[in-house]
C-alpha cells in the first residue's frame, strides 16, 4: 500500500493524441512514463474542464458542462469525508491560489482559476474553516515539503500555463517533469510514496472521445512494472477508487463503486479488473464517447432532469461500504422522481432518483440515464461568473414530468 499518494492533474492538451497511443514522442512526458505506468486506456468523463474535477471528488459531475461559478450543495459529500473518517491527513494544493480561503471565481496575476480547483466548490469543504485550511497555494506546498509536513493525500494542480491550458503539451510535460522529479529525489516525500499524473480532458468535440492519459510511479509501483503499460480501463473515478483502495476507505455510493481500480493497487488488495460488457453498456464500447455531460443540476439543457441524484447505500466493493455519515443524511432515499432540487439538513429526500450501480459501464451523454438525456451536441455555454447553486434559466424537471 502507499503511505503518501500525491495527484498532479493537468489540462486538455491531450497527452495520447498529442504523441501516439502510448504517449511516445514527448521527451518529458516520455522520461516520466519511463519511470512508471502508462494508463493508456484512460477517460475524461465530460467537458469542459470543471466536470472533470468534479467527478474525482464527488463520484459524479452531476451535469455539469460548464466551467460555471457552482456550489455543490453541503449534503454532497466527497473524498474529504472519507479521508478523514479514516484518520488519513489531506492537502489540495493549488499553483497561483494567491491565499487560503480566497473564492474568486479566478486571479490573472496568478493564473489560478476556480474551475480547477478540486475542492472549493463543494459547500461540505468551503463552509467548513477547519478544512478551507487544508487549501493551499504552492508556496506552501514548497514550505510544507521542507518542514516535512505534508499530509499522505495531495492533490496539485498547476497554473494555467504550467497545466498546458494557455499554452501547450510541452510545456505542459516539462513543469510536469520537473515537478515530479524533484519530488522522487526527495528522500522524505520518496518513501513508499506514489505519483498520479492526469491529464483531465481531451476537448468537447462532439465526435471526439474523450481519451487521456495517466502516468503512475514513484517507488509504490513494482520494480518489475516500471515502464509498463497498462490498458484496462479507467476513468477519473478509478482515481477515488483506488484511493479508497489503498486505505480500505468507505466509498461514496456513487460511480466510485463500480470503477476499476488501477491494476498494481488492486493486485494488493484484492480488487479485481473488470472488462467491458457491452450487454450492460448497451453498447460497444467504441461507442462510448463521453465528451459530453449528461443532465443533472448543473446543466444547461433546458429537458433535463435539474436534481440531486441519492448515492446508493445498498452497494459495495471488495468489502468497502457506503460511509455510514452518508448512509444515516440519504437513509430516506427512495428510488424515483424527486419534487426538489438540493436535500435538506434532516436528510429527508424521498423520491430523489438513484441510477448508481457496481458496474465499470460509466454512461455518457449518447447514453444517459433515464430522464437525464441532453441534446446532442449540447456545447458547453459561456461560464457565469456568480454563484449558482442549480443552473438557471432551465425547467427542473423534462416536459414529460411535469
Amino acid at each position: 500500500m502507499s503511505r503518501k499518494l500525491t495527484h498532479m492533474f493537468n489540462d486538455n492538451e491531450p497527452l495520447v493524441s498529442s504523441c501516439d497511443s502510448s504517449g511516445k514522442n514527448q521527451a518529458n512526458c516520455q522520461a516520466l512514463i519511463d519511470q512508471g505506468i502508462l494508463l493508456s486506456n484512460m477517460y475524461g468523463v465530460g467537458a469542459p474542464s470543471q466536470p472533470n474535477y468534479i467527478a474525482p471528488a464527488s463520484g459524479d459531475t452531476f451535469g455539469l458542462n460548464s466551467d460555471s461559478f457552482v456550489l455543490v450543495d453541503k449534503n454532497i459529500s466527497t473524498i474529504v469525508d472519507l479521508l478523514e473518517d479514516k484518520g488519513i491527513s489531506w492537502g489540495d494544493y493549488n499553483e497561483g491560489l494567491p491565499y487560503t480561503g480566497f473564492e474568486g471565481f479566478k486571479y490573472d496575476p496568478g493564473l489560478y482559476e476556480r474551475k480547477h480547483n478540486l475542492l472549493a466548490r463543494f459547500e461540505s469543504v468551503r463552509l467548513n474553516p477547519d478544512r478551507i485550511a487544508h487549501m493551499k497555494n504552492m508556496t506552501l506546498f514548497y514550505k510544507d515539503l521542507k518542514n516535512q509536513q505534508l499530509p499522505q493525500w495531495i492533490f496539485v494542480t498547476p497554473n494555467l500555463f504550467d497545466d498546458g491550458h494557455n499554452t501547450d503539451i510541452l510545456t505542459s510535460c516539462a513543469w510536469t517533469r520537473g515537478f515530479v522529479e524533484s519530488l522522487l529525489q526527495n528522500s522524505y516525500f520518496n518513501d513508499n510514496s506514489l505519483v498520479y499524473v492526469v491529464w483531465q480532458a481531451n476537448g468537447d468535440t462532439p465526435g471526439l472521445a474523450n481519451h487521456v492519459a495517466g502516468i503512475l510511479l514513484g517507488p509504490a509501483v513494482p520494480q518489475d512494472l516500471v515502464g509498463t503499460v497498462d490498458d484496462n480501463y479507467y476513468n477519473h473515478y478509478s482515481e477515488l477508487a483506488s484511493v479508497e483502495a489503498n486505505w480500505n476507505l468507505h466509498t461514496l455510493g456513487r460511480w466510485d463503486v463500480g470503477a476499476n481500480v488501477w491494476q498494481f493497487v488492486g493486485n494488493k488488495t484484492g480488487d479485481v479488473i473488470r472488462q467491458w460488457n457491452p450487454q450492460i453498456a448497451n453498447d460497444s464500447f467504441e461507442n462510448y464517447l463521453w465528451n459530453q455531460s449528461y443532465g443533472g443540476v448543473f446543466s444547461n439543457a433546458n429537458d433535463t432532469t435539474h436534481t440531486y441524484v441519492a448515492p446508493n447505500l445498498e452497494i459495495q466493493r471488495n468489502g468497502r461500504t457506503v460511509l455510514p455519515a452518508i448512509a444515516h443524511a440519504w437513509g430516506g432515499c427512495d428510488k424515483g422522481n424527486s419534487t426538489r432540487n438540493d436535500t435538506s439538513d434532516s436528510g429527508s429526500c424521498s423520491g430523489l432518483p438513484n441510477y448508481y450501480r457496481d458496474i465499470i459501464e460509466l454512461p455518457d451523454a449518447f447514453h444517459p440515464p433515464h430522464g437525464f438525456e441532453v441534446p446532442i451536441p449540447l456545447m458547453p455555454p459561456s461560464p457565469i461568473m456568480t454563484p449558482i447553486t442549480v443552473y438557471p434559466y432551465a425547467n427542473p424537471y423534462p416536459a414529460d414530468k411535469i
